[in-house]
């Protein structure tokens, strides 16, 4: 009987639905799927649907234009139960999957580390289509190709009798075999489990497969034990480490006891009561004869005895500590006497406080040279900036003058004021300047703007770089010498200050109330 149907595909009302393209298959092929094919999916009843996943709602004008589910295309807020009495298997079982651990043993030849190896996999069964795919967690430094083990197609039982992998295929403590590899199954997930449950075919308990010599030699990650008293004494030879008691630091830091001492010269010893650490410095005065040299000794821990334990096992009572210094005694520092001769205010103060001990003020400061200086500064010729140039006077190789770094940061603002010559001469009474001072750095600059057919050229008219006032003292232009109304000579020329704008009139309220 000839159909009305036209014969093209979805138009053919006996056709495979789940079929995923028409190509033409050869004879011979058609013969041995033919069975096959004519099965249909079996349905399973699910332990719970999965949920509807939402795309984001920002990227595009439809919210829906990343969905690749099924459950995207059904209607949104319509209560509609009875459809899913009459979807396909390939729409209920969409996104449930079941996930099964395996293992098999591979025979290594050639090796002395091991002889198989323990390959662990994990299998994906879709519901969706009974299609099933294998990954196999990376190693590092295995040897071997890992990752995607099995690409997602459906696969034939090896009993040969030509029907697919179905789920009651998979029991754990089972072997199944799959292209020939025979995976023993040894754990499953618990959407898994809940699915045998449903249909009535429980599990078993999981089980551990075991490790295999290259992952017990290999894989299994040594952990050092910490020598933190070596680390200490490495870090303290290296000039670094951290003090014993933070609470010793705080409370001490930048408290320096001073002592007088004499060994074949006067020298002068300081203690670190932050770090309990001690330097010595050679007192040099002009004329002395000695080369001078400034320390004695670097700034270190100073212990007891000349010889110590091995590196690691040198403790803090093995170093001198403050009540170790007492005047008239004799300190040892590295098989060399040195003589206490006294101390300074700060040094006394500290011993009576501390240990009661009324230890002895004196002994020779050290020498201050006197900065005699016959250096005559000339004028600025008013070229540069002024610092700039007294680089010059100071040092025979100048260094940049150092800058306000926090005002330069918290006052990036302008005051801008307008601003005329205050001249008699017919051609400079009428030009109008712009006059710029900035908060930052204290300098200014001065515009004049363009006047079309003056005959004067426009632009800038002086460099921004800081002035003097030399009606304040030859001080430096401050906010509070430039007020409207007033005159200002900013270098020989004299400018009135007619007006300024509204930032710089509520700068001037809030500043000066």
């Amino acid at each position: 009987m000839a159909s009305a149907f036209p014969k093209l595909p979805g138009f053919v009302p006996t056709q495979e639905l789940d079929k995923p393209n028409f190509r033409k298959v050869s004879s011979v092929k058609q013969e041995q799927n033919r069975e096959i094919k004519q099965l249909p999916n079996k349905e399973y009843p699910v332990p719970r649907k999965q949920p509807v996943q939402i795309p984001p709602q920002s990227g595009m004008f439809n919210p829906d234009y990343l969905s690749t589910t099924h459950a995207m295309h059904m209607p949104k807020n319509v209560a509609n139960d009875s459809e899913e009495l009459y979807q396909p298997s390939w729409v209920k079982m969409d996104r449930h999957v079941l996930r099964f651990s395996g293992y098999f043993k591979e025979a290594v030849v050639e090796s002395a580390l091991e002889n198989y190896r323990i390959r662990k996999i994990t299998i994906f069964y879709y519901l969706e289509d009974h299609s099933l795919s294998i990954t196999e967690p990376k190693q590092e430094n295995s040897g071997v190709p890992q990752g995607a083990f099995l690409k997602r197609q459906k696969v034939l039982r090896a009993d040969g009798s030509k029907t697919f992998i179905i789920p009651e295929d998979f029991r754990i403590n089972q072997d199944i075999e799959i292209f020939g590899k025979t995976i023993r199954l040894y754990d499953c997930d618990q959407y898994t489990r809940e699915f045998y449950e449903g249909i009535g075919q429980q599990q078993a308990p999981s089980f551990n497969p075991g490790c295999d010599s290259f992952e017990t030699k290999t894989m299994t990650k040594y952990i050092p034990q910490k020598d933190t008293v070596m680390k200490d004494y490495l870090e303290h030879k290296l000039g670094g480490g951290k003090v014993t008691s933070q609470k010793q630091f705080l409370e001490n830091d930048r408290k320096v006891l001073k002592f007088y001492v004499f060994s074949d010269i006067d020298y002068v010893l300081h203690y670190y009561l932050a770090d309990d650490t001690i330097e010595i410095k050679e007192i040099n005065s002009a004329n002395s004869g000695r080369v001078p040299f400034p320390m004695m000794l670097r700034r270190q821990k100073l212990p007891r005895k000349f010889s110590l334990n091995q590196p690691g096992q040198t403790y803090a009572e093995d170093f001198i500590r403050p009540q170790d210094i007492q005047f008239g005694q004799p300190l040892i520092i590295y098989n060399r006497k040195f003589i206490i001769k006294g101390c300074d205010p700060f040094t006394r103060y500290y011993y009576q406080e501390k240990f009661n001990v009324d230890f002895p003020l004196g002994g020779q400061e050290e020498f201050q040279q006197e900065q005699k200086s016959n250096i005559i500064i000339p004028p600025h010729n008013g070229i540069g900036d002024e610092q700039d140039s007294l680089g010059y006077i100071y040092r025979l190789q100048p260094i940049p003058p150092k800058k306000d770094f926090f005002k330069w940061v918290d006052n990036q603002v302008n005051l801008r004021f307008l601003a005329m010559f205050n001249t008699t001469k017919p051609e400079d009474k009428d030009r109008v300047f712009v006059i710029t001072f900035f908060l930052n750095d204290d300098s200014l600059l001065v515009y004049e703007p363009t006047v079309r057919n003056s005959g004067i050229p426009d632009g800038k008219f002086l460099e921004k770089r800081k002035y003097k006032n030399v009606n304040n003292n030859n001080e430096y232009f401050a906010p509070q010498d430039l007020i409207v109304g007033n005159e200002v000579i900013i270098n020989g020329w004299r400018f009135q200050l007619l007006d300024c704008d509204e930032f710089t009139k509520k700068w001037f309220a809030e500043s000066f109330k």
